[in-house]
C-alpha cells in the first residue's frame, strides 16, 4: 500500500556516488538503472596508550580510598575532605572505597601535553553531588581497568552542576578518553548519563555495565568500541555521538565486541554515521517490539510516528507520550549506517535500522522485530550481501531507491514488504535470495522496478486491495527467478520483458499451502514455491521460459492448466491463455475502487 512521502533531510556528508535514475511514468518502457549508496566508511586511529599495559613495571602514583577521605602517594596529587585532585599527567593506581567523593583531573594541557592513566583496581567511587570520576582538564585521559578486579562508580540523584550542565555524567571527560583492560567497571547514574566524553571515546577492552537515568554512554565528537562486553540500562539512548555540525563528527564506530543495550528511546544513535564492522549485538528500545505494528501518521524524522531526533541534553527518565515522544529505535542515524558484518538482534518499537539519509549493508547476520520499519533509508537502500531476517514489522524495506545485489533476506510484514516510496524512485535487484511475507503489498514501487538476477518468492495479500507485485511505473525483468503469489483483484507481472513471464488467476481460491509448480513440457520444473496463504493469483518469471514452449502449471499434485507461451507476458487463466483484464493496471490485474490504485 503506497504512503505519502515525509520530510527528506538531505544530508550528504560522507556521501558520494549516489546515483538515482527513474523510468518515464506511464509507459511500459523502463529503462535499466543501477542505482548504488556509497558510504565512506570511518577509519578510526587507535594510539599505542589506548591498549592495556604493563603499568606496574614503571612509574606510578598512588591514590588509596578509605572512605570519606584517600591517602595519596606521590607528587601532582590534592586531597581535599573526600575530593582528591590530580594535576598533572602520569599513571595513577586507585583503589579502596570512597563512600561520598570525588576523583578529580584538572591538568593544564597547554603546558602537559601526555596523558593521564587512571588505574582502577578495585576501586569504588561513589558521590551525591558531582562525578565520581570528573575530567575537567587534560590532554587525553586512558581508565585502565586492572585485569580481573571488580569496579564501581555511582553518581546520586542531588549531583550539581554548572552553568553548562556538566558534569553530566558519572564518568564524564571535557576531553578525549579511552577505557580499556580486561576488568569490570559497573557504572550507576541516578543523575544523568553514565559516560560521557566531550570529545572523542574510545572503548579497547573491558566489560562495561552501566546503568543510566538518561544516555548511557556518549562521545559527542566520537563513539569508537574496538573490543570489550557492554551491558546498559538506560531511559534514554544506550550508545551515541552528538557533534552534528562539525565536518567528520558525529559517528559512531564498532569494529567488535558484545552489546546488550535495553533502553527507553534509541539503542545505538549518531548524529553522523553508524559504522558497524562486526560483533554481537542484543538491542531492546522503547519496551521492543510492542506485539503488534503501531500506527502511521507524518512528523520530520522520516517514519512514524514521533520518530524525531532526541534531545541532546537529557534529564528525565521518562518518554513522553505526547507528539514530542522521543524517537525508540534500535539503530539510528543522522547520516548514515554502513553494517559490514556482526550477528544484531534488534526488538524495536519504532524502526530497527533507520537513517535520515543512507543504509548500506554489505554483511552481517540481522535479526529484526520492529513495531514500524524494519529497515528504513529516507534516500537510499543498498544490500550487497548478509542474511536479513524481519520477524515482524510494519513494512519490511522501505527508501526512495533499493538495490538489492546479494545477500539472503526473509521477511514479514503487516503492509509491504519492499516498498520504494517516491515516484521518482526504483526497486533493482541484480541477486540475493528475497522472500516476503506481507499483508499489504509484496514488491511495492511507486516508481519503477527493475529485475536482472536474484530470487525472489511472494508470499502476498489475500485481501483483493493489494498486491503481491505493485508498481506504478514499469517492471522490467531480464534475469532471476519471480514468483509471485496473493490476490487477484490488484495482480500485476512483469510488463517488459526480455525474459518471459507468466500471470494465471484463479477461478477458485488455492488452499494455504498448495505448492505452485511449474514445468516444461519434459517434466522438468521451472519454478516452485509453496505459499503459506491461500491465493488466487500468481506470477512467474524464469529464465527457463520461452515464447512457443509449452509448459504445465499445477497447485500440489493437481494439474492446473496446460499451455503454451504466447508473448513475453502471457495471462493465463484455468482454461488456458487468455487476454489481459480489462482496465488492468500496467502488467496486470484490475484496480481498486473507482480504476484506481490505493496510495
Amino acid at each position: 500500500m503506497k504512503k505519502p512521502l515525509g520530510i527528506l533531510l538531505s544530508l550528504t556528508l560522507l556521501l558520494t556516488g549516489i546515483v538515482g535514475c527513474a523510468a518515464t511514468k506511464n509507459s511500459s518502457d523502463v529503462e535499466s538503472i543501477n542505482t548504488t549508496s556509497a558510504i565512506n566508511p570511518v577509519s578510526v586511529n587507535y594510539d599505542t596508550d589506548d591498549y592495556y599495559f604493563d603499568w606496574k613495571n614503571g612509574s606510578y602514583k598512588t591514590i588509596a580510598l578509605d572512605g570519606s577521605s584517600a591517602t595519596v602517594k606521590g607528587d601532582s596529587l590534592a586531597v581535599q575532605d573526600s575530593v582528591v585532585t590530580i594535576s598533572a599527567s602520569g599513571v595513577y593506581e586507585i583503589s579502596g572505597t570512597l563512600t561520598d567523593g570525588s576523583i578529580i583531573v584538572d591538568v593544564n594541557k597547554e603546558t602537559d601535553k601526555e596523558t593521564v592513566f587512571l588505574v582502577l583496581n578495585k576501586a569504588t567511587i561513589n558521590s551525591q553531588t558531582s562525578a565520581p570520576i570528573y575530567i575537567k582538564g587534560a590532554e587525553k585521559a586512558v581508565i585502565l581497568l586492572e585485569n580481573g578486579t571488580e569496579n564501581s562508580v555511582t553518581s546520586g540523584s542531588g549531583t550539581i552542576v554548572d552553568a553548562d550542565g556538566e558534569p553530566s555524567a558519572a564518568i564524564f571527560s571535557k576531553t578525549d578518553l579511552t577505557i580499556t583492560g580486561s576488568g569490570t567497571l559497573a557504572v550507576t547514574a541516578d543523575y544523568n548519563d553514565g559516560i560521557t566524553s566531550k570529545d572523542d571515546l574510545k572503548i579497547t577492552d573491558g566489560t562495561l555495565i552501566v546503568y543510566a537515568k538518561a544516555d548511557g554512554i556518549v562521545g559527542k565528537d566520537s563513539l569508537n568500541v574496538k573490543n570489550g562486553s557492554i551491558t546498559i540500562t538506560a531511559g534514554k539512548d544506550g550508545m551515541r555521538s552528538t557533534n552534528e555540525t562539525d565536518e567528520g563528527k558525529g559517528n559512531v564506530a564498532i569494529q567488535n565486541g558484545q552489546f546488550t543495550i535495553t533502553v527507553a528511546n534509541d539503542a545505538i544513535q549518531a548524529a553522523k554515521l553508524v559504522q558497524i564492522d562486526d560483533g554481537n549485538f542484543k538491542l531492546n528500545s522503547g519496551g521492543g517490539y510492542p506485539g503488534k505494528s503501531i500506527s502511521s501518521g507524518d512528523n520530520n524524522f522520516g517514519g512514524r510516528p514521533a520518530q524525531n531526533a532526541t534531545a541532546t541534553t537529557s534529564t528525565e527518565n521518562t518518554v513522553s507520550t505526547e507528539s514530542t515522544e522521543e524517537s525508540k529505535k534500535g539503530l539510528k542515524a543522522g547520516q548514515s549506517i554502513l553494517v559490514n558484518g556482526g550477528n544484531i538482534n534488534i526488538s524495536s518499537y519504532e524502526d530497527s535500522v533507520h537513517s535520515n539519509n543512507d543504509i548500506a549493508i554489505n554483511g552481517g547476520i540481522l535479526s529484526l522485530e520492529s513495531g514500524d520499519d524494519g529497515v528504513h533509508a529516507d534516500n537510499n537502500l543498498l544490500i550487497n550481501n548478509g542474511e536479513i531476517t524481519i520477524k515482524n514489522s510494519y513494512e519490511s524495506l522501505e527508501g526512495t531507491n533499493i538495490t538489492i545485489n546479494g545477500g539472503k533476506i526473509n521477511v514479514t510484514s503487516t503492509d509491504d514488504g519492499i516498498n520504494v516510496n517516491n515516484k521518482e524512485g526504483v526497486l533493482n535487484i541484480t541477486g540475493g535470495e528475497v522472500a516476503l511475507k506481507a499483508n499489504g503489498d509484496g514488491l511495492d514501487s511507486n516508481g519503477s522496478v527493475n529485475m536482472t538476477g536474484g530470487t525472489v518468492y511472494v508470499d502476498g495479500p489475500t485481501a483483493n486491495n493489494n498486491g503481491a507485485l505493485d508498481y506504478d511505473g514499469g517492471f522490467t525483468i531480464s534475469g532471476g527467478t519471480l514468483v509471485a503469489s496473493g490476490s487477484s483483484g490488484m495482480a500485476q507481472a512483469p510488463n517488459t520483458n526480455s525474459q518471459p513471464s507468466i500471470l494465471m488467476n484463479y477461478t477458485s481460491t488455492q488452499t494455504a499451502g498448495s505448492t505452485i509448480t511449474l514445468k516444461d513440457k519434459d517434466g522438468t520444473i521451472v519454478a516452485t514455491y509453496t505459499p503459506s496463504k491461500q491465493y488466487n493469483s500468481v506470477a512467474i518469471s524464469s529464465p527457463q521460459l520461452s515464447v512457443g514452449s509449452t509448459y504445465t502449471l499445477y497447485s500440489g499434485n493437481t494439474k492446473i492448466v496446460d499451455f503454451t507461451l504466447s508473448d513475453s507476458l502471457t495471462y493465463l487463466a484455468e482454461s488456458g491463455v487468455t487476454t489481459k483484464p480489462q482496465n488492468a493496471g500496467p502488467g496486470g490485474g484490475g484496480k481498486g475502487a473507482g480504476g484506481q490504485r490505493p496510495q
